[in-house]
């Protein structure tokens, strides 16, 4: 389902297509959210300066998206590789490993 949903995303991205208007309006939630905690995260310096907050916070989302899509079914990898991907996108150095890593 993820990625059909992205797939969508993906073909009807900034058309006027009733599909493609309903699955952004399902994700602004989620990028609101996200471009708020990157401002927030930049404002106190826990994220580093870097491209502009609205793009960053879309790329966190689309990392949140396609990560896990890629790499599902391949516990705990996916969770360890979708935060990697995230960290690189703010500019985070890596975290320290888990157990088991």
């Amino acid at each position: 389902m993820a990625a059909e949903l992205r797939s969508l995303r993906v073909e009807l991205a900034g058309r006027d297509h009733p599909v493609g208007q309903a699955i952004d309006e399902a994700v602004a939630p989620l990028l609101t959210a996200c471009v708020r905690l990157v401002h927030g995260g930049r404002r106190r310096g826990s994220i580093p300066p870097g491209p502009p907050v609205r793009e960053t916070a879309a790329a966190v989302v689309a990392a949140l998206e396609a990560v896990p899509i890629a790499a599902a079914g391949r516990a705990p990898h996916d969770v360890t590789l979708t935060e990697r991907a995230v960290r690189g996108v703010l500019g985070l150095p890596s975290a320290a490993p888990r157990s088991g890593e």
